[in-house]
């Protein structure tokens, strides 16, 4: 009896051209890019927070004449003005989220819901001082 007689010959067949292809398209799911080009050290300390984007060179100020500050993330992720994701972003013109700090915290420059937030803190601390 030869292969093409034996039972279930025509399904062994399919499942095995199935197969074949599924191998096939595999191997074109991924790409091979060169990877040495990454400066490791620079990629760990974006990563923490450590480095922030160059935004002289795209022509914007200095953080020396921005009102930067140091808050905590459930500010930005409470506020209208932050970006959908994947982008960490935010949409307030003239407001930028400059880098992540730490897992709780965010560097951000000219945000009026910062300043505002800290006026009512300032308020109630004073407040509170007076009784």
């Amino acid at each position: 009896m030869s292969d093409d007689e034996e039972p279930l010959a025509d399904l062994a067949a399919e499942v095995d051209g199935r197969r074949d292809r599924e191998r096939e398209a595999d191997d074109d799911a991924f790409t091979e890019v060169d990877v040495a080009a990454i400066d490791r050290e620079k990629l760990w300390a974006d990563l923490r927070g450590e480095t922030a984007p160059d935004r002289t060179a795209a022509g914007e100020a200095d953080d020396d004449d921005r009102d930067v500050r140091t808050v905590d993330k459930s500010i930005c992720h409470g506020c209208p003005h932050f970006g959908d994701p994947p982008a960490l972003r935010c949409t307030h013109d003239g407001t930028d989220i400059l880098s992540v700090v730490d897992s709780g915290r965010f560097r951000v420059a000219n945000c009026p819901v910062v300043v505002e937030e800290s006026e009512l803190d300032l308020d109630a601390m004073e407040f509170d001082a007076r009784e």
